[in-house]
């Protein structure tokens, strides 16, 4: 047989398993609770600035100079940028009472070392005391790296008669890194609530007769990166709230006439139609079958909200008829319960 007889006859395979597959996949939208949990007690928040600002290099002359400028001017408005959309999006979360940003804190209360980014114990309670706040949300560092890329290229440009030519040029490529950590303290339980760290990626470039004029002609970056600086801090504030999430669950489609015409009935949006039909297949003689319907309906209670019956079938699933599926699918439903429990706790306050 030749190579592409083979090939062929794989593909066929390949493609009558796809089209034979007893089941088929659908998306779910479900509310997932915040990966932060913030205690009941937690009302008055302190936002704090831990960060190190970098020093100037003063040796730094030219292009590299005129970079290192911006990276500190970076540094400093983008902090206040990172904080100020950290409180904006607490502002709008009414489980708390106070937001302040507190930056009067005398250093030697933050107790500043170097390659240390946490706050000690004692001053974690010294600042709740002294600013009357329950928690502390604490920039942990936030730092700037740029790197510089320069390539030959051309570029049109009016000659003194005022007419465009291409001209001989070079295109400069910013590549800047920008890193933003965050930790949240609460001094009751001295525990550290939560830790993370954000990475943005601000690429900019510009055309010129030279390095300088080509870095002059990038347009709008200092703003750009401000904007990608405040954004770190709202998407850490928007990380206390539940989320939505797509979730992939699979059903079964084939097995007998009421499985396939079911299936018609879910492609149309008519779940509860196709229950009808699932419903008659309950009581098969074929315990595989049988299986298949209850799974079935266990997917259609978890779509409709009712995760108490949908693991109620897919119990009836694997413990009566032995559906492998159905002893994993069993798993995802206990633990979205559990998630609900803690979503049903923060939602509630």
């Amino acid at each position: 047989m030749s190579k592409f007889c083979i090939q062929f006859l794989m593909f066929c395979i390949i493609v009558l398993t796809i089209g034979c597959s007893s089941s088929k996949e659908i998306v779910l939208q479900t509310i997932e609770p915040s990966p932060v949990h913030i205690s009941q007690k937690i009302k008055r928040i302190g936002i704090v600035n831990r960060s190190i600002l970098p020093q100037a290099d003063e040796d730094e002359t030219g292009l590299n100079g005129m970079v290192a400028a911006e990276e500190l001017w970076l540094s400093e408005q983008g902090r206040n940028a990172a904080l100020t959309g950290l409180f904006n999006e607490l502002l709008k979360d009414n489980r708390f009472e106070t937001i302040k940003i507190l930056d009067s804190i005398p250093h030697e209360i933050l107790h500043f070392e170097m390659g240390n980014d946490s706050i000690s114990w004692a001053s974690v309670e010294n600042i709740c005391n002294i600013y009357n706040v329950d928690a502390i949300f604490s920039m942990a560092f936030f730092d700037t790296e740029t790197k510089v890329s320069i390539k030959k290229t051309s570029m049109m440009q009016p000659n003194l008669m005022r007419v465009k030519v291409k001209v001989p040029a070079q295109e400069l490529t910013l590549e800047t890194l920008i890193e933003n950590g965050w930790k949240i303290y609460y001094p009751k339980s001295k525990e550290i609530i939560d830790e993370i760290v954000f990475n943005d990626q601000v690429i900019s470039k510009g055309k010129g007769t030279n390095p300088i004029e080509a870095y002059k002609a990038i347009e709008g970056r200092k703003e750009t990166l401000v904007e990608q600086s405040k954004a770190t801090g709202s998407n850490y504030g928007q990380r206390l709230l539940p989320f939505e999430n797509s979730v992939e669950r699979s059903y079964y489609v084939r097995g007998t006439t009421n499985f396939e015409q079911a299936y018609t009935l879910v492609e149309n949006g008519d779940w509860q139609g196709a229950a009808q039909l699932w419903e008659k297949e309950l009581d098969n003689s074929n315990s595989k079958i049988a299986g298949r319907a209850c799974y079935n309906m266990a997917v259609m209670h978890e779509i409709n909200g009712d995760l108490t019956s949908a693991i109620d079938w897919a119990t009836k699933s694997y413990k009566d008829h032995e559906n492998k599926d159905a002893l994993e699918y069993l798993d995802i439903l206990k633990y979205r319960s559990f998630q609900n429990q803690i979503l049903e706790q923060q939602v509630s306050r």
